[in-house]
């Protein structure tokens, strides 16, 4: 005799269900096997039948499917229409939907973009009446991903997104790293402590403005490794770098070069603000930008977080790195070519990818 597990996956075979509702299949029968193990078997025939859990999860599905993205992560990487329903069928959104309150501000977790090397966090902030002349910001911010250390992350208020009569405000967080699917499928936590006016000019904290209390949230970054991967032997001009792989993914882009190396002489400031004269090794021409298919161009797309250096300590080796948050949304295959800045003649490097 076939047990739930067996039917939900049947279920799954002769259904094209998309990730999201088979998510929702998985946690429709850990609620139907913990309410059967509570009930005992003279209880099974109260369970829904295997047709009505079908019809429940598809609908839950299209509801997700549905829900209303972040205001902050649509504003700020500027996500249209059938982008969102493009990520949400790859799987690369997660509507985490989590609601806490102290002392009158409701902060909501509401959802997540991940992709390989990047993580778009999304919240709302309720019920906070800030003071003309000061910015919201938090007292404190932690930020952790399960068993990766030191994550770097951005974050702040998106400006002028201010929507409704209830004064709602978004905050976002954007973490990009180097390593391939570093955040995909882990656990993140976020934890805030108290919300607090800084004066615009100084970054001076206004206690009279202070709401204190924790707002903690954690949930799963469902993710997508989806991407566009080109090999290829392209010179930036004159300069010396040699790009040899890209890889773009909706919220980020890597690149790995040829780029000998070469010292130059920075001014950098001191520990008492005098100037002083540092040596470091020369960057590759910056990853900046693309071109699209249908002639858009984005000089400015790669503006994110990222981190870029040489893949090997070793003196001889000349593999170069870059990797770089998005600041909008792209899709892939629609990129023409990658940008890079030609710091000596002004412009732009232009590579130009093929259709691999």
């Amino acid at each position: 005799m076939m047990n739930d597990r067996t039917k939900i996956e049947i279920l799954r075979e002769e259904i094209t269900i998309p990730q999201i509702v088979q998510q929702k299949a998985d946690s429709a029968y850990a609620m139907l096997r913990e309410q059967n193990h509570k009930a005992g078997k003279t209880r099974m025939k109260k369970t829904l039948p295997l047709v009505a859990v079908a019809v429940m999860l598809a609908a839950g599905a299209f509801a997700a499917a549905g829900t209303k993205w972040n205001a902050g992560i649509s504003g700020k990487w500027q996500v249209e229409e059938p982008q969102k329903e493009s990520l949400q069928e790859e799987g690369a959104v997660s509507f985490a939907m989590q609601s806490q309150t102290m002392n009158g501000v409701t902060i909501t977790a509401e959802q997540s973009v991940t992709d390989n090397y990047s993580v778009y966090l999304g919240f709302r902030v309720e019920g906070y009446a800030w003071k003309e002349g000061l910015s919201p910001g938090f007292d404190e911010l932690q930020v952790h991903v399960d068993d990766v250390d030191d994550v770097n992350y951005s974050a702040g208020f998106f400006d002028g997104m201010v929507t409704g009569e209830d004064g709602s405000i978004f905050y976002w967080i954007s973490m990009t790293q180097s390593q391939r699917g570093w955040a995909i499928g882990r656990e993140i936590q976020v934890e805030f402590k108290n919300l607090c006016g800084y004066e615009t000019e100084t970054g001076e904290a206004d206690p009279e403005s202070m709401t204190e209390g924790i707002w903690d949230f954690s949930w799963n970054l469902q993710g997508t490794d989806q991407m566009r991967e080109w090999t290829v032997e392209i010179p930036l001009g004159d300069s010396g770098a040699v790009v040899r792989r890209v890889e773009l993914s909706p919220a980020s882009g890597y690149v790995e070069y040829d780029w000998p190396r070469q010292r130059e002489i920075r001014q950098a400031v001191g520990p008492d603000g005098e100037i002083t004269e540092i040596s470091r090794w020369a960057r590759a021409p910056r990853m900046c930008g693309v071109r699209l298919k249908d002639g858009t161009v984005y000089p400015s797309l790669f503006s994110g977080d990222g981190s870029e250096g040489y893949l090997s300590s070793e003196q001889e080796s000349i593999g170069y790195y870059a990797c770089r948050g998005c600041e909008r949304l792209i899709a892939p295959e629609q990129v023409a070519s990658l940008l890079f800045e030609n710091t000596d003649e002004g412009g732009f490097y232009e590579v130009v990818l093929g259709d691999e």
